[in-house]
């Protein structure tokens, strides 16, 4: 018994010693990891040691994970989650459920992947695992990055930059700096993105690897403003530091970069030598896995290939059978035809009466055929005119199946984004050492999601009021002159957060249009939205009244210095959940709902609306409406065919 108890207490370390001593080869010797794992969980299977068994299985998901086997790694994660869960592994827990968030974000489902990282953020505040909590914190921003929900990622990597400064983290500050400047990036914020991304390269204690990212991410900045001297000196350097570091991924991405910009000033020997080494140090990251990968598509090629010649001559033996077959029954064909004749010359000698009769009878029966052939063709065409209503019952269930599928991506896709950012919002203001100014910025961050989730409802409820015919106006006389410079006044503080300068303009008078003045705001609103939505800083966007006395109508014009459309744009600018090449540029949301419904407004009040537009020289959108004569009416619109 002396004996027994030491040497389960080295074997239980021996399975602690084989899981780290796995962990340090992970990244490069992924089936060696797993061997290890492997051979760990065994032994901590023997030792019933369900704390070392949990670890075990975790390694072999890591190793999993590394290799992109994504199926794999979810497997031996949920059970390394559930064993630790039963043992009270907490802090294992919270690691383990950071990783399934890592395997949901390479399989780009981010809402997942949110959930598993507030769960893991939840459990590790509760453990004072501060270097963990700040590393969930990370990893949220990372995903809200991803989906486009910037003002959230910006939150979540200030709240990890403050958290690393208390625990005087200052590498991490740098890497933190360098995701929100990506994000500034992303969002075409430029300027702060380049400032952003100087404090973090300023840092002393920033690792090499994070200034080469850094330096990369500045170029990026420069390149897209039109800089392209500092865009190849950075590049430059990120590239230089990425060979020292034997980083052949951002050495790789470096090059690349530098044939874009020697290729954009015309330096076309430099962008031709970085291209090709670009080239190169790509086909050298062509690794094993990826040869085993063409080796099994050769495989399954070779297995395609023998399957349908086997097809082909099993085509072909029919084939020769049915030909085989078709000169036996063309035999026996022709011995019936000699019988025929001789039937038929026997039949000669039949009595003229007899042949009267048969004759008779033939023509009776011919005109009973054609009767019911004049019967079919009647049931034909009433089947034909059936089919066509059932063709045209389809294609309206088809066209309102889409318009589900499209009402259900929003609903999944865009509102899940902002109560996954309302989730997380609320967890991080229970952080009792959060300061005052980061708990106000995401109460403004509360209220831009709030807006957003309404505006998102308000768009699907009025389409649908729309189109059920449930929208009711009130047609009164309005001077719509006040209605849009007071609208304009309101966007102005909206346009000026983008250094876009809103321009009004009216001759003096009134602008008397028959109207129902809800429904005016409603269009005047979406269309200012969106020129400010899609119009870069430092733009104007142009607002104009202006009376047509010829055909008696007031004309509104609200004009930007966005992208403009294309001409496949224009084609679908008015149609419902229209998606087009124009982006908002602050990161702000589009449901391609509004102009549809600014359309159909426009047209109940007996007005028109369309755009004026070349691509890359803005967009000018132009309502037309009547000129009131004095009268009120209510109108609704109707239920569309």
């Amino acid at each position: 018994m002396r004996d027994t108890a030491p040497r389960g207490v080295v074997s239980a370390g021996t399975v602690k010693a084989l899981n780290e001593y796995a962990m340090l080869l992970h990244e490069t010797f992924p089936d060696s990891t797993r061997m290890l794992a492997l051979r760990a969980l065994t032994l901590a299977d023997s030792l019933q040691d369900w704390k070392g068994k949990a670890q075990s299985l975790n390694v072999i998901g890591v190793s999993y994970f590394i290799q992109n086997n994504y199926e794999k790694a979810l497997e031996y994660y949920l059970q390394a989650l559930t064993l630790r869960e039963k043992v009270s592994d907490m802090s294992g827990v919270a690691g383990t459920l950071n990783n399934v968030g890592m395997v949901y974000r390479d399989m780009k489902e981010y809402s997942t992947a949110l959930t598993y990282y507030f769960r893991a953020l939840r459990l590790n505040d509760s453990l004072k695992n501060l270097q963990f909590y700040v590393r969930n914190l990370n990893n949220i921003g990372v995903a809200y990055e991803n989906i486009n929900a910037f003002d959230s990622a910006l939150v979540f990597h200030r709240r990890s930059i403050e958290m690393k400064r208390e625990i005087g983290d200052k590498a991490g500050i740098a890497s933190s700096l360098r995701n929100i400047g990506k994000v500034y990036l992303r969002m075409k914020r430029y300027g702060e993105a380049l400032e952003t991304l100087r404090e973090g390269l300023l840092i002393k204690e920033t690792g090499k690897q994070v200034r080469a990212l850094i330096l990369l991410d500045m170029a990026q900045v420069y390149e897209e403003t039109d800089q392209a001297k500092p865009a190849v000196n950075n590049a430059n350097a990120a590239m230089l530091l990425g060979r020292e570091l034997g980083a052949a991924l951002i050495e790789q991405n470096a090059h690349e970069l530098l044939a874009r910009l020697y290729k954009r000033t015309g330096d076309h020997k430099s962008a031709l030598d970085n291209y090709q080494r670009f080239i190169a140090i790509r086909d050298s990251l062509f690794n094993d896995k990826s040869a085993r990968r063409l080796a099994a598509l050769q495989t399954n090629y070779e297995i395609d290939r023998q399957r349908i010649q086997i097809e082909l001559l099993t085509k072909e033996k029919a084939l020769q059978s049915t030909v085989r077959n078709g000169l036996v029954g063309g035999f026996i064909l022709a011995l019936g035809l000699l019988a025929a004749i001789g039937v038929a010359y026997r039949n000669k000698r039949r009595s003229e009466k007899e042949l009267r009769a048969t004759n008779a009878e033939i023509l009776r029966q011919q005109e009973l055929l054609e009767h019911q052939a004049q019967e079919i063709q009647v049931s034909n065409t009433a089947l034909s005119e059936k089919n066509l209503e059932l063709g045209a019952a389809n294609e309206r269930l088809t066209a309102l199946n889409t318009e589900k599928d499209e009402i259900m991506s929003i609903v999944s896709h865009d509102l899940k984004n902002p109560i996954a950012a309302l989730s997380g919002f609320t967890e991080i203001l229970r952080d009792e050492n959060l300061t005052i100014s980061s708990r106000n910025a995401i109460l403004d961050q509360l209220s831009v999601v709030g807006n957003r989730m309404l505006e998102l409802v308000k768009n699907v409820l009025d389409s649908y009021r729309v189109e059920s015919g449930g929208f009711e106006m009130h047609i009164v006389t309005l001077d719509v002159a006040p209605v849009v410079g007071m609208t304009v006044e309101i966007y102005r503080e909206r346009a000026a957060a983008k250094e876009i300068t809103l321009h009004w303009a009216a001759p003096r008078g009134e602008f008397l249009v028959a109207a129902d003045e809800q429904v005016f705001n409603q269009v005047l609103d979406n269309l200012l939205s969106n020129a400010v939505k899609y119009s870069p800083p430092k733009r104007n966007v142009f607002v104009r009244l202006k009376a047509d006395v010829a055909s008696a109508s007031i004309r509104l014009e609200i004009q930007d210095e966005g992208p403009g459309l294309s001409a496949d744009d224009m084609k679908k600018l008015f149609g419902k959940f229209a998606r087009l090449s124009a982006r908002p540029t602050g990161g702000e949301h589009s449901t391609g709902l509004g102009l549809s419904i600014v359309k159909r407004m426009v047209e109940a009040m007996q007005g028109r609306v369309w755009c004026v537009s070349e691509l890359g020289k803005g967009a000018t959108f132009i309502v037309e409406l009547p000129v009131s004569r004095g009268n009120s009416d209510s109108v609704s619109f109707s239920q569309t065919p």
